[in-house]
């Protein structure tokens, strides 16, 4: 079987431009199909957890304290 870079430069780069976007649609239509559904959609919770500084706020009430003082500070 071929790697990727010999199946591109002899077959796929000889291909006119309307044929490689059906090509890279088909690519990427079958990578949806098969990525498990966990890494297809995440909750919003699952993307903060995983942000490299974590949660900058605790509680709700933190939260709402430092939008209080932000607003506070425009008024000034």
């Amino acid at each position: 079987m071929q790697n990727v870079q010999e199946l591109y430069s002899t077959s796929i780069s000889q291909m006119p431009a309307s044929e490689k976007l059906k090509l890279a649609a088909m690519i990427l239509t079958n990578l949806a199909n098969v990525a498990p559904k966990s890494e297809q959609r995440q909750s919003v919770r699952q993307m903060v957890r995983e942000m490299p500084a974590g949660r900058l706020f605790k509680t709700s009430t933190e939260a709402d304290e430092y939008l209080e003082q932000e607003r506070d500070s425009w008024d000034r």
